[in-house]
């Protein structure tokens, strides 16, 4: 027996097909037993359920073998740490295996503590089968491509990167190890939305991506026939009425994105998904209007920057043309657009800032219905060099026990990163103007915020953005706080929040 945990990384509300330890899950071989243990259920005691599956598998005479954990930087580390380290002690002879993004881009971090056994770097499910039979004590952990663990002397063996392989290649989503119905939540996007992804990678080489540094600037596609399919399953078995692609990259190829629109057409979703904005503007106009009857609701784009000359330095590959552009085209036909930029240049953070603020106020110009989504810049291990040359490894934690302090998970999840090019007026500027934009044209997603706060709030903005005066908002600030139901989850996009109900007024209970 396998147990596969997802530890917890949102509200329940917010939950999602854990789709990672699935995929890991269906590339056993089928005489190996394995269940699902998901910490963001509601009432879930992710603890209490591992080990009660241990009790029961002991007791069927299928010993678990080892429970492994998907970790993912920020509020899924912060809840995998104190779990691995209580099972281990409740459970001293059990194999703890950690995959996932996190002990790929930080291998050392997670070698260093005595309660994780073994680390897989990059794509698991083929690592994961091979460790099995180390754990049978049958091969040398060693000879495990993409495995890392702890030597006898305490030093670290970090295996090999491991070629991975495309979707088409791996076994189908095990649909039938989860109740499909608890994660298929209301969004904006539907009454019943799930996830779905139906690509790995990325081609491109941006040097701030977690993305390329686990897979390299590759990314391989699977058949829109295969997609179609599987989520064919979904909406007619289970009533699934729109979907958040969680491919990196979900528009590569024209002709792939018109069959991919033509095969799902029938199933009448709506989906949200990620492009880069050149490949956007290469799509023809009638391309547009078909994945838009196909449900294309809303798209997220990575602008990054209002400035051509850090976008090259970034190595994004675009302009600022091109995402004008596409924040018009996306309006001619009906798509919203969600444009990030990742604040503070290391070589020139006030300049860049100063410049994207800017073009952030040109987009809204060319698009109001523009939704922005602001990011701070820490550098993430790079295969080719980082963005501004910063060391992007020598300066973190070494034990997770420092990684899950509030100031690293602030710099984890891009919030709040205290580096030393990002002084606090610097950031108070951009978290002003976010305020007074957000204020000014509340986003559609924003289901936080009572209605008579969005009123009362974009009237109170709209002298500050037509002047252009974003400093000291501290009205808006008062008004935002009143009328906030509940607080924010920085850990969910946008459209993945649940609506807000129609005719709610006041707080939410």
């Amino acid at each position: 027996m396998i147990l596969f945990v997802n530890p917890r990384a949102t509200r329940p509300k917010n939950r999602r097909f854990p789709l990672s330890i699935m995929a890991v899950g269906a590339a056993l071989p089928a005489e190996v037993n394995w269940e699902i243990v998901d910490g963001n259920l509601p009432d879930s005691d992710a603890l209490a359920e591992v080990s009660s599956h241990i009790d029961a598998a002991a007791r069927r005479g299928d010993p678990v073998k080892a429970v492994a954990i998907s970790v993912m930087p920020g509020p899924q580390l912060v809840s995998a740490v104190p779990l691995s380290r209580a099972l281990k002690a409740r459970h001293p002879s059990i194999p703890i295996v950690w995959g996932g993004n996190f002990p790929s881009l930080y291998p050392a971090p997670v070698l260093n503590a005595s309660y994780v056994d073994y680390a897989v770097r990059g794509q698991g499910e083929e690592t994961f089968v091979e460790l099995l039979d180390v754990l049978d004590g049958t091969r040398d952990p060693a000879t495990v491509v993409g495995l890392c663990f702890r030597r006898a002397d305490g030093t670290h063996h970090i295996g090999a990167e491991r070629s991975w392989k495309g979707p088409n290649e791996l076994s189908a989503p095990p649909y039938h190890k989860i109740r499909i119905a608890d994660y298929l939540q209301p969004t904006y996007l539907g009454e019943k939305s799930g996830v779905y992804q139906s690509s790995i990678g990325c081609p491109y080489g941006c040097k701030f991506c977690g993305v390329i540094s686990v897979y390299g600037s590759r990314e391989r596609m699977q058949d829109p026939a295969r997609t179609a399919e599987h989520l064919t399953f979904l909406v007619r078995e289970h009533g699934m009425d729109s979907v958040h692609f969680y491919d990196n990259n979900f528009f590569v190829k024209e002709d792939h994105a018109r069959e991919l629109a033509e095969r799902i057409m029938p199933l009448g979703i709506k989906w949200w998904c990620e492009a880069r904005v050149d490949a956007l503007t290469r799509f023809s106009d009638d391309t547009w209007r078909l994945l838009k009857r196909a449900g294309w609701t809303m798209v997220f784009c990575g602008a990054e920057s209002g400035s051509d000359e850090v976008l090259k330095k970034m190595n994004k590959g675009t302009t600022t043309a091109q995402i004008l552009e596409v924040a018009a085209r996306a309006k001619t036909h009906g798509v919203i657009p969600e444009f990030s930029f990742v604040f503070g240049d290391p070589d020139n953070a006030a300049q860049e800032i100063e410049n994207t603020l800017g073009f952030i106020r040109r987009l809204k110009l060319v698009n109001p219905a523009m939704e922005l989504i602001t990011y701070f810049y820490t550098p993430t291990p790079q295969r080719r060099g980082t963005y501004g040359n910063v060391d992007a490894v020598s300066s973190t934690p070494l034990t997770l026990e420092e990684w899950i302090e509030p100031e690293w998970v602030s710099w984890m999840t891009h919030e709040d990163p205290r580096v030393p090019w990002l002084p606090r007026e610097l950031k108070a500027k951009v978290d002003d103007f976010e305020l007074v934009l957000k204020s000014r044209f509340p986003s559609v997603q924003d289901v936080r915020t009572a209605r008579w706060g969005k009123t009362l709030g974009s009237l109170l903005a709209r002298r500050r953005w037509d002047a252009g005066d974003f400093a000291n908002p501290g009205l808006l600030r008062t008004v935002r706080r009143l009328a906030q139901r509940v607080p924010d989850d920085t850990q969910a996009y946008g459209h993945l929040r649940a609506p807000q109900p129609t005719g709610a007024r006041g707080v939410q209970a």
